[in-house]
């Protein structure tokens, strides 16, 4: 015996599913009906899965039809008898069903005839409608999520309008976002789409397309890529595109070859070939169509889960790059747009760009730059912008001719802030700024944003691109001839923007413009001759803001003209601000470089000149020689500096005498550096030369001495050297004093003379007394030998 509960477990435990299969539709005119015939099967399944057993049970359902039918009614009644009976009949049928129904009604007239009765008057035309309000067929019918279930049985069926049914209609459920949750816990719906597809994708475009467009509602959403992924939903679509995008090129160059063999032809076309040719264009034209939809939804479905870093990596694995770049020749413009978004995405990554930045790939940028479509021109430059960081890719760009098209794009507001982005890029080549200045209206045109930016400082974008673009000589020779310049100067006084003051110092940089500025400063129509005691006021004004005191001061040190009045910028407080900024420790090295550059032009000067001396600044300056020995480019400046200021007589004994400037600069003789090497040997020669003449109240001072003993060390250095062994017992030369400052160098002994004051008792430190010298008496005659 069974248990009685054990029968109704394995009842529960045990499922079904019902299938309804069509057999075929007849009309019958004696009920004025359509009648379907159909099968339900009925299959059992026990608690695994496994089939049971199968029932089949035969049916038929009367559709009853309307008398009196028209001609213009039987369309529409078809299609609204497969929609209200889509379990039974299904969309295929729809033109079955409307031969049917025109039977009926011929068969109806044809009664009335017989019987002599008169037909009905035909009801007049209707009006005929609008082009526009034609209606339109809808993309997905109509679908209910309590039967997704029947839906997902469609897709197993053999004929493949079936399955395109069934796809459309779990994707008609899956544009509410309220159904995404439960279908995505379906057991095996995902499953069974993903299979369909990688199958049949190669037989149907149409069940390729609804099945991406399912895995698309869903990719949407972060939470469900995991889902996708675990069904191999992301591999089937990338398989999609690899196969669509084999197939394209196929079909590319098979239509290459029917048109060159129809070219071929020539004067010897026969009609039938160019309406064969004509057939096969309007064919290929209709294939690239359909793929152009497949390949767009494919792409946003990999550009959803692209947001994974590991999901691109693999997409990049499997040449995605290379299949998008085939892509920018299409003209679709949704095709382009998902295509040019996911290369943007791709070319952070160095070893995307690679991939991404050849010749025909930048080439097809720069047409699609100038697409009469504002979002495909956009993201083109911004692909573009991205791949522009790569010089060699500047370069290649600069030959296809951007730079003109840049600077047409500028006039375009919402262009701008990428163009000049770009532009900014290209501005760090010599023969791109070379370019941009050869297009005055767009070097106008910046001058213009400029003077005319809204807020006090200008853009970092813009203001960047000027700063480059005043370093090349031409393009600062147009930024004076612009008429703008006098606005750009105020603007400076005005708001003390440093980038913007930046322009002005590299402007003066040139020595071929630096004179047209100043005549333009001082013109009539602009009369602004005293800018520089303007600039003096400002950088006395703005000692707390370094970056813009290091842009002032470096204009001023750039204007190295003789006419220049620095008698009077240093009665107006720049001698005094020089003193307040080269206090140790106070000012930074980029602010103090360019005091000393500054210290200069007035140490050339004969106006200003005097000014320095009497000042404190020479003896700062040799304190600040000390303190910066390690940077080598302020150590040149200072000593140019030096050797400006004793080249005039009247302050050279006065500079002389209140420094100690000739120890300092022996040290720096013996530097490594040939740079600083020449300038103190320059500075040191010039000295040397005063030192001649140079006496005070209490002798010649010690100083000179130095200096001539120094001198003949350095012409008789093997000498020396030899001399050095010999004294210091043959263990070598003794570490030189005059080093000491710059190769931080430090004798055992402060109160250790250097070694040329050894020499016989310090009498060889006099040059001039070395012909008195015995030297076989001093022991040197033996060791000299070996030298002779």
């Amino acid at each position: 015996l069974i248990c009685p509960n054990f029968l109704s477990a394995h009842r529960c435990a045990m499922s079904t599913k019902k299938k309804v299969k069509l057999g075929h539709i007849d009309a019958d005119p004696e009920e004025f009906a359509l009648k379907v015939s159909y099968v339900t099967e009925t299959h059992h399944f026990d608690e695994y899965g496994n089939p049971v057993r199968s029932e089949s049970q035969p049916g038929q359902k009367v559709i009853r039809v309307p008398r009196g039918l028209q001609g213009p009614e039987i369309q529409g009644l078809a299609q609204e008898v497969v929609e209200k009976c889509r379990k039974y009949i299904p969309p295929s049928k729809v033109g079955e069903v409307e031969q049917l129904l025109l039977a009926l009604a011929e068969h109806e007239a044809m009664q009335r005839q017989g019987r002599g009765q008169e037909p009905p008057p035909p009801p007049p035309p209707p009006p005929p409608p609008p082009p526009k309000q034609r209606r339109q067929e809808p993309l997905l019918p109509q679908a209910d999520m309590r039967q997704i279930e029947d839906y997902a049985d469609q897709l197993y069926e053999d004929r493949m309008e079936l399955k395109v049914y069934g796809a459309k209609c779990i994707l008609r459920v899956c544009t509410e976002p309220v159904n995404l949750e439960l279908l995505a816990e379906h057991e095996n719906l995902l499953q069974v789409l993903s299979r369909e597809c990688r199958e049949n994708s190669r037989k149907s475009v149409d069940l390729s397309v609804v099945a991406v467009c399912v895995f698309l509602t869903f990719s949407h959403f972060s939470q469900f890529h995991q889902v996708l992924m675990q069904n191999q939903c992301g591999d089937v679509t990338m398989r999609v595109l690899e196969y669509e995008s084999q197939r394209a090129q196929v079909r590319k160059e098979d239509m290459l070859r029917r048109q060159m063999r129809f070219q071929e032809l020539g004067d010897e076309c026969k009609p039938e070939d160019r309406r064969l040719f004509a057939k096969d264009e309007k064919k290929y034209k209709l294939q690239l169509a359909k793929q152009n939809k497949l390949m767009h939804v494919c792409l946003c479905v990999l550009l959803n889960l692209a947001e994974e870093i590991s999901i691109e990596r693999k997409m990049v694995n499997r040449k995605i790059p290379s299949l998008l770049i085939q892509l920018l020749d299409r003209s679709q413009e949704d095709l382009l747009l998902v295509t040019l978004t996911f290369l943007k995405k791709l070319s952070v990554f160095e070893e995307n760009k690679e991939q991404i930045a050849v010749p025909e790939t930048l080439s097809n940028l720069v047409r699609l730059a100038q697409h009469e479509n504002q979002r495909i021109a956009l993201l083109s430059l911004r692909l573009l912008f991205n791949l522009s960081f790569d010089e060699r890719v500047r370069a290649a760009l600069v030959e296809s001719g951007i730079i003109k098209l840049l600077v047409d794009s500028l006039k375009n507001p919402p262009f701008r802030h990428i163009v000049l982005r770009l532009l900014y890029h290209f501005s760090m080549d010599d023969r791109c700024k070379s370019l941009m200045a050869y297009h005055r209206d767009g070097m106008v045109m910046l001058l213009q944003l400029v003077v005319h930016f809204p807020e006090p400082r200008v853009g970092k974008d813009l203001v960047a691109l000027m700063v480059n673009l005043a370093t090349h000589a031409r393009a600062a020779e147009v930024i004076l001839q612009s008429g703008l310049f006098p606005p750009i100067m105020l603007r400076v006084m005005k708001h003390r923007d440093p980038l913007l003051c930046k322009v002005i110092r590299n402007v003066a940089s040139h020595s071929s413009v630096l004179e047209q500025m100043c005549e333009l400063l001082d013109s009539e129509g602009v009369r602004m001759a005293k800018w520089m005691n303007e600039f003096v006021r400002m950088a006395i004004c703005s000692v707390d803001n370094p970056d813009f005191l290091v842009e002032v001061l470096g204009t001023l040190a750039n204007v190295t003209l003789e006419e220049v009045a620095w008698g009077e910028l240093c009665e107006a407080g720049l001698t005094e601000l020089m003193t307040r900024l080269l206090v140790p420790s106070f000012s930074e090295d980029d602010v103090v470089l360019e005091c000393v550059l500054l210290i200069s032009n007035l140490a050339l000067s004969r106006d200003s000149v005097q000014h320095v001396a009497e000042s404190r600044l020479p003896s700062m300056m040799q304190d600040l020689l000390i303190e910066k020995r390690e940077d080598e480019e302020i150590v040149v400046q200072l000593l140019f500096a030096f050797q400006c200021l004793v080249s005039h007589d009247e302050v050279r004994d006065f500079v002389l005498q209140e420094t100690e400037l000739a120890p300092c600069i022996m040290r720096f003789a013996r530097a490594r550096n040939p740079l600083v090497l020449e300038y103190a040997t320059a500075l040191l020669q010039i000295v040397a030369v005063a030192s001649d003449n140079q006496t005070t109240e209490e002798g010649v001072p010690d100083w000179v001495a130095q200096i001539k003993a120094f001198r003949f060390e350095q012409h008789n250095q093997e000498w020396c050297r030899c001399v050095n062994r010999e004294l210091s017992g043959g263990t070598g030369m003794s570490p030189s004093a005059y080093g000491a400052y710059y190769d931080d160098q430090v004798s055992p002994r402060e109160d250790e003379e250097e070694f040329a004051f050894h020499w016989a008792g310090m009498d060889a430190a006099d040059p001039r007394d070395l012909a008195k010298r015995d030297w076989s008496n001093q022991g040197f005659g033996k060791s000299m030998s070996r030298w002779t």
